[in-house]
């Protein structure tokens, strides 16, 4: 007997997200998507569990180095839900493995605005610094798209979210800056750590950027120094 697919929204989202915990990020965003039509299909008006799906179908983009598609959906999640954390920082990952320095640094700018705690979106802005500055010049900043002011109706929004939603963020902030805060880095880790930047930087101009966004991983684990000296 062929096995029973699940058909609602609810149990749709909770398989997708067993999916991408077990590293299955294709059939995850089919989950995702088939959750999204079934709820557009109802008709109902729910844009913060739309705007979940779009977002959390993003990840699974991300994951797999679809960094266009992680673009769209997040873009979808945050017309729905305007200055959503998560969509934001994935959108500027996306935008940063592109090489879309610019509109990263914006998306990362944006998150601070509503939460200067997030480890990632500081050590971002570090990183689309150093990169503007390199490809724009010292007046980079007179190059820049607008920054979207947040109105104080976002900011409250977020530290109104249950805190399993903070903890999980400070959880994934732990995970990215453990290894790289224990020690100083070493000479060697920053050659290293150099060398493996430029090679996603080729990676992401053959258009592959899941390798691209797994050597920008390395790089930032061997070494912080270089993020660390461009605060903004």
């Amino acid at each position: 007997m062929a096995p029973k697919f699940p058909d609602s929204v609810e149990e749709l989202r909770a398989a997708g997200n067993e999916s991408f915990r077990n590293g299955q990020y294709a059939e995850a965003s089919a989950l995702y998507g088939r959750a999204l039509r079934v709820l557009q299909a109802q008709g109902s008006s729910d844009p913060e569990e739309e705007s979940v799906l779009y977002s959390n179908r993003a990840a699974c983009h991300l994951k797999d180095g679809n960094c266009r598609d992680c673009i769209k959906d997040c873009t979808s999640a945050l017309a729905l839900v305007p200055f959503s954390i998560k969509p934001l920082l994935r959108r500027a990952s996306a935008y940063e493995a592109l090489e879309k320095y610019p509109m990263a640094y914006v998306d990362y700018k944006t998150v601070l605005q509503i939460d200067d705690n997030v480890t990632s979106a500081v050590e971002g802005i570090n990183r689309m610094t150093r990169a503007l500055m390199d490809s724009l010049g010292p007046e980079w900043r007179l190059k820049l798209p607008s920054i979207p002011l947040v109105p104080v109706s976002a900011q409250k929004r977020w530290n109104s979210l249950p805190s399993e939603n903070h903890k999980e963020m400070a959880k994934s902030k732990s995970k990215e800056t453990t290894a790289t805060t224990n020690r100083v880095p070493s000479a060697g880790d920053v050659e290293k750590a150099r060398v493996l930047k430029e090679e996603g930087n080729e990676l992401v101009k053959k258009g592959n950027h899941k390798k691209a966004i797994e050597k920008y991983s390395e790089s930032l684990l061997c070494s912080n120094l270089e993020s660390a000296t461009y605060s903004n």
